[in-house]
């Protein structure tokens, strides 16, 4: 057999090693790749040279097994913040020489190491080296993040582990949270979107509000059924209910142009109407969250169904009228 054989088969086995829950025994090796059990002792010398493994916990049996850390074949595949950066860089640049014909293919590129860099943090450091090099700014308003929450935020999605921390609800009660982490939902507001053990449904926590944030050295099995486009398609925003509305607007011909290039709702509809005005319809769940976001339209939207949302809309106006 080649050796590029014999080295494929090792990266192979390596991740294999990574995906596995209950890990591999030496005699699994052995199978594995039909090599002696002196070999394939080597073999797993070697993996443990190159990549981190840890010993799978088994009081139930006397048979060693090993598992890499999650996470491990990920950061060494993935691109650094500075990397994206500088290319980014590199493609201002040529445009501002008009080399245009050589960068059409740039922004496929960046957005191909964006995606295949499995780390939640990235798209955040590429904008905070681009704003020091002069080339963005941060304009809208957002709530400041800890880095350390993010980082261990991080961590844990990428070895699928389990977060603790402490959380204070809208009651003001504190209490200590274990859950399973399965995305990051940036805004003005950042949430974390996980599921504990005894949640029904998946839950979003205000990354700010997270405090003492750990990674523990337990693993979950993370639902592969999960898509978080999906999950978002039945929330406004980061605020999701249980049953989701059927929201029909209605925006003047004032903001026409706007309205039209605008995404409001990934299930959006938009229907221009013959006197210049446009019909939004879609479904979603946060009541609260969508008349926020229609304040900021003033008297340029109405809201045509459904009553619950008019009654929160003109509750949410009388308290405001009445702060005046």
């Amino acid at each position: 057999m080649a050796r590029g054989d014999d080295i494929k088969k090792i990266l192979n086995l390596a991740k294999d090693m990574r995906d596995s829950t209950l890990g591999y025994s030496i005699q699994m090796i052995q199978d594995e790749l039909c090599v002696s059990r002196r070999t394939a002792m080597r073999i797993k010398d070697i993996i443990s040279d190159v990549f981190e493994i840890e010993e799978v916990q088994n009081p139930d049996s006397r048979i060693k097994k090993w598992r890499l850390k999650r996470g491990t074949l990920d950061r060494i595949t993935a691109f650094s913040a500075d990397e994206i950066a500088t290319l980014e860089d590199c493609q201002s640049y040529m445009k501002s020489q008009n080399y245009t014909n050589r960068c059409d293919l740039l922004p496929g590129i960046i957005q191909k190491m964006k995606i295949t860099t499995n780390s939640m943090a990235i798209n955040d450091d590429v904008s905070d080296l681009l704003e020091v090099q002069g080339y963005a700014v941060h304009q809208a308003p957002k709530i400041k993040l800890d880095p350390q929450t993010i980082s261990k935020i991080s961590e844990a999605l990428l070895a699928q582990k389990y977060l603790t921390f402490r959380y204070k609800n809208k009651k003001g009660e504190e209490k200590l949270r274990k859950v399973a982490p399965y995305a990051v939902i940036y805004g003005e507001y950042t949430y974390l979107v996980a599921k504990g053990d005894e949640d029904e449904i998946y839950k979003h926590f205000l990354l700010y509000k997270m405090q003492n944030t750990r990674v523990t050295n337990e693993y979950f099995d993370k639902d592969e059924t999960f898509n978080l486009q999906e999950h978002l398609s039945k929330a406004f925003g980061a605020f999701q209910d249980r049953e989701p509305m059927k929201i029909k607007l209605l925006f003047s011909e004032n903001v026409k142009d706007i309205i039209e290039n605008y995404s409001l709702h990934p299930n959006q509809k938009i229907i221009p109407n013959d006197d210049g005005t446009t019909t939004v319809t879609f479904e979603a769940g946060g009541a609260y969250e969508i008349c926020w976001f229609l304040f900021r339209w003033g008297k340029d939207v109405k809201i045509l169904e459904p009553q619950e949302l008019k009654d929160t809309y003109k509750k949410l106006l009388n308290e405001v009228l009445e702060q005046m």
